[in-house]
């Protein structure tokens, strides 16, 4: 009767950790995710008051970090994405008034093994963005 008891328990815990996993591993993606689109948007927010000031956007992230040539003026926080590196801007694929934010994370990867990667197209450059694909699978892009 003991071992009855004990084999339904040995299944019943089975069942549960089969169904939760891979809710807690979406959950673990999904924050990795979030946390990219969030530094990426104020980023984007920056950039669009740097291009206020000068008629263009920001030509890299030096141009509006926290602390740097500008100070605090554009970004008041320092980026606020730790698993993913600064950003940079990609150059663009024509002439155009736009400017396209890339960031890739240190360790998080994708499905496929290769690292997650966030992408924000400003003014033009959200079409390139657009282009790309949305696939949270392969990356977080950010439409504005």
């Amino acid at each position: 009767m003991t071992l009855i008891k004990l084999l339904a328990v040995i299944v019943i815990v089975g069942i549960l950790s089969a169904i939760s996993i891979p809710n807690f591993l979406n959950h673990i993606r999904r924050s990795r995710v979030a946390e990219a689109q969030t530094a990426l948007a104020a980023i984007g927010d920056a950039s669009e008051v740097f291009r206020m000031d000068f008629m263009v956007y920001p030509p890299a992230y030096a141009d509006i970090e926290f602390g740097g040539i500008h100070r605090d003026r554009y970004l008041q926080d320092p980026w606020q994405a730790p698993n993913y590196r600064l950003p940079e801007v990609v150059p663009p694929t024509a002439s155009s008034s736009g400017v396209r934010w890339m960031t890739e994370s240190h360790t998080h990867t994708t499905v496929s093994g290769d690292l997650l990667r966030c992408d924000l197209g400003l003014g033009d450059c959200q079409q390139e963005v657009l282009a790309s694909g949305y696939d949270l699978r392969s990356s977080c892009n950010l439409y504005r």
